[in-house]
């Protein structure tokens, strides 16, 4: 069975190529702005984070704060200085990865799998 996988980003070109890097038969990709996060929940996201306390931050914290998303692996693309990122209460969450823009397909894939199968 694919991998459901949702790209959110406020920024349709980020999208794009976000999604543009999750190639594969094993894997199913949406895109989504902030304000449009479909009803039927992925086994992950990629989130785009342009800075702190922006609409992809909030989503973040939606999906953490929620009992039925908590533990829905997030791998979180963003420029952002790490010692800003590694700040914000969810970072500590192992369902939370980082990876540094611009994203470089393997490491993505990479990030993924370890999220999607921590034991392994």
């Amino acid at each position: 069975m694919p991998t459901s996988v949702t790209v959110v980003a406020s920024d349709a070109d980020t999208r794009a190529r976000l999604a543009a890097l999750l190639r594969g038969d094993s894997i199913t990709t949406t895109m989504a702005t902030p304000e449009s996060i479909p009803p039927e929940m992925p086994n992950l996201f990629v989130i785009a984070l342009p800075g702190l306390e922006t609409p992809e931050e909030q989503v973040i914290e939606r999906l953490r704060a929620d009992e039925a998303t908590a533990r829905i692996p997030i791998v979180i693309a963003s420029a952002l200085p790490m010692i800003h990122l590694q700040s914000v209460p969810y970072a500590s969450d192992w369902t939370i990865a980082i990876v540094e823009e611009p994203v470089q397909a393997a490491i993505l894939a990479d990030t993924m799998n370890f999220l999607l199968n921590p034991d392994a």
